[in-house]
């Protein structure tokens, strides 16, 4: 995935987690709720995907604030048939609607062998693995589709129709090594472009376009992606809208409400999740070990580049969570401030950067809590 650099400090994954956890329950989140919403931030940054990881969570707590998120939804479940079924995400943390909908899902697929579970009324849920991984640890081939409001370009055109509607499939392999695609059909996510204006750090001339259709390198002047393989991922980005938009009822890429629009409006965001029994096609145990063979033999290929490594999809991800969990997350030195910020008013304690990363400001480490610039 495309990546930005930026001055950061490393922070150990438990004490974000719980730093995460501690202003979402001060945000009136129950108990539970927080502690699945702040592990599936942190689990994002540890795999690596820092665009859809804790850098969200200021957004997150600034619309419960302004009340277009419910900080406790009643969402609703609604079986719609043997294997169909749709979550009412009751406008909360969309986490929460994903989660519950894979675990119906699941459910569904015991029963009948495969279920599909449509979401409405749901808000951002984050990284789409989150949900297609526990699918796969129930012994389920995993599906997950969400969409967002038109950030990406058909191909050929200088606006924006669809959002950067990401898929994610999983199968599970041995002792935990599943096989995981999950990628935007943008170029690059639009959280990337986020991050990247939060740190104030350029970004690549061809991802973006600005509001004259022109490419830009300054992520504040972004209006619009380019989509990934040119029509091929606008065609995708567009049939993923379709299975969230109008199976559950949600409104379509251009009259989706912007994330980053109005903070008090609704996002009516849509989703689907399915799951597929694999034991009723053949035993579990058998295809996770044509799995694992499949990952042995596809990573046993001759590199195209010397010194080089062929990943199977999801090793990426895998790597820098072992990585990450031994040295820390890295954590935007911006976004650290903004925290420290934010917990100082809530009367919170400030994040846990003691271990610095060497091109961390002293000022960071002298001054935790110091008002934003």
């Amino acid at each position: 995935m495309p990546q930005i650099q930026v001055k950061s400090a490393l922070v150990e994954a438990d004490a974000l987690r719980d730093f995460c956890f501690q202003l979402l329950a001060h945000a009136n989140l129950r108990q539970a709720d927080a502690e699945l919403v702040a592990d599936s931030l942190v689990e994002s940054n540890l795999r690596g995907i820092d665009s859809h990881g804790v850098a969200r969570l200021p957004h997150y707590l600034e619309r419960i604030r302004q009340q277009s998120i419910n900080a406790r939804p009643e969402m609703q479940w609604e079986q719609l048939g043997t294997a169909a079924g749709r979550v009412d995400g009751d406008h909360g943390l969309g986490q929460l609607a994903m989660v519950k909908a894979a675990d119906h899902a699941i459910e569904l697929a015991r029963d009948s062998g495969a279920g599909w579970v449509s979401v409405c009324n749901s808000s951002h849920c984050g990284a789409l693995a989150y949900y297609g991984l526990r699918m796969a640890q129930a012994g389920m081939i995993g599906f997950a589709f969400t969409h967002v409001d038109p950030m990406v370009t058909p191909h050929g055109a200088r606006e924006p129709f669809c959002g950067t509607n990401p898929i994610c499939i999983t199968a599970p392999g041995k002792k935990g090594k599943s096989l995981c695609l999950d990628m935007a059909t943008s170029i690059t996510p639009w959280n990337t472009i986020a991050n990247a204006a939060t740190e104030g750090v350029s970004i690549p001339e061809d991802w973006a376009l600005d509001s004259n259709g022109q490419g830009t390198t300054d992520p504040n002047e972004v209006v619009a992606l380019f989509p990934f393989g040119g029509f091929k991922g606008s065609g995708l980005g567009l049939m993923i809208d379709v299975l969230c938009a109008l199976l559950g009822g949600a409104p379509i890429g251009p009259d989706i409400p912007k994330m980053y629009g109005d903070l008090s409006q609704r996002r009516l965001l849509g989703g689907l999740v399915g799951a597929i029994d694999i034991s009723r096609f053949t035993s579990v145990d058998s295809f996770q070990e044509r799995i694992t063979e499949m990952i042995q033999r596809w990573g046993g290929l001759q590199p195209l580049h010397k010194d080089g490594k062929v990943y199977y999809p999801g090793e990426p991800e895998e790597v820098a969570r072992l990585e990450r969990f031994k040295t820390g997350i890295p954590v935007g030195c911006q976004l650290i401030k903004q925290f420290n910020q934010m917990a100082l008013q809530s009367g919170l304690s400030p994040l846990d950067v003691s271990d610095l990363h060497p091109d961390v400001d002293n000022t960071l480490e002298t001054s935790p809590t110091e008002s934003l610039t």
